[in-house]
């Protein structure tokens, strides 16, 4: 079966992500308005499911700034109730959430600072799926980082910090393939190497590729191998006309997802589509592939 899945906005509901200026930083103002996105997650979810929709990725932004040393934490406290809530709310719908920590979360950078702020983001993300009751089905998905010149090093880097990490946070992490530095080759050995499961991002991948005597599915499966118990998730977009490539599509190309769903329709699969338009693309999809869930 396979299951789509659409990332962090619902075009036609208000968003989860409102913030301000960390110049205009107050503890009063932060509650105020994670209380407003906490508020709007839920409307999304609720949207989801009246729409069988199982499959969503949460902003990083509910909390503004939910991982500066600026904030207390006491957001964990003050919405304790509502999060427990929500994730009721997904199991008892039976849903699959993620987070996916920013392009400056990165585990390998050779800065401290930035190792430190990369860990903090982690370990917030990870609280906020912690406070949902969430088991690490629900999981953080982050990119390689940077190959700082060195790119044979720095994957050796990566793979000691994956290995320290905090288990709770470990057994929830999940790499990523990109279109500029790591291939999808490289992120698989990680995942072998240190354990953890991997996403194969097929628009990552033809911008950047590797595999090559490998197709799609093949790498599919390939990759499942790495995801173990837990269901096996990808990630799929095209390619905007009008960019340079690299650049996500505002709609799905329903033509080439077609030829695609074609060599993978028989296997079990959450897909989530990183596009511009959200869940439309999502109930364009379904409504050429009724199928699909």
């Amino acid at each position: 079966m396979i299951r789509l899945g659409y990332a962090c906005i619902n075009t036609l509901l208000p968003s989860s992500s409102k913030t301000f200026r960390l110049a205009n930083y107050s503890e009063e103002r932060m509650l105020a308005v994670s209380r407003e996105n906490i508020s709007v997650l839920r409307e999304i979810l609720e949207w989801n499911r009246d729409h069988g929709v199982y499959v969503f990725r949460i902003t990083s932004n509910l909390i503004p700034f939910g991982s500066n040393v600026v904030n207390s934490g006491s957001w964990q406290k003050e919405f304790r109730d509502e999060f427990r809530e929500i994730g009721r709310f997904i199991c008892k719908n039976k849903m699959r959430v993620s987070m996916h920590p920013g392009q400056y979360t990165v585990l390998n950078s050779p800065n401290p600072v930035y190792y430190k702020n990369s860990l903090n983001d982690l370990q917030y993300h990870n609280r906020i799926l912690e406070l949902m009751d969430l088991s690490q089905e629900h999981v953080l998905v982050i990119h390689g980082g940077g190959a700082y010149n060195d790119k044979e090093n720095s994957l050796r880097v990566l793979e000691e910090r994956i290995s320290a990490l905090p288990e709770e946070i470990r057994k929830r992490l999940v790499l990523e393939n990109d279109e500029r530095v790591f291939t999808a080759e490289d992120i698989h050995n990680v995942c072998v190497k240190t354990g953890i499961s991997g996403i194969f991002d097929m628009f990552h991948h033809s911008v950047n590729r590797s595999f090559h005597e490998k197709n799609d599915r093949e790498i599919i499966l390939l990759y499942k191998n790495n995801w173990r118990k837990r269901r096996q998730k990808i990630h799929y977009s095209d390619q905007e006309p009008s960019k340079s490539p690299g650049a996500h599509s505002a709609s799905i190309n329903l033509k080439t997802f077609g030829k695609f769903y074609k060599t993978i329709k028989d296997l079990d699969l959450d897909i989530m589509l990183e596009v511009k338009n959200k869940q439309e693309s999502l109930l364009l999809a379904r409504k050429e592939f009724p199928e699909l869930q």
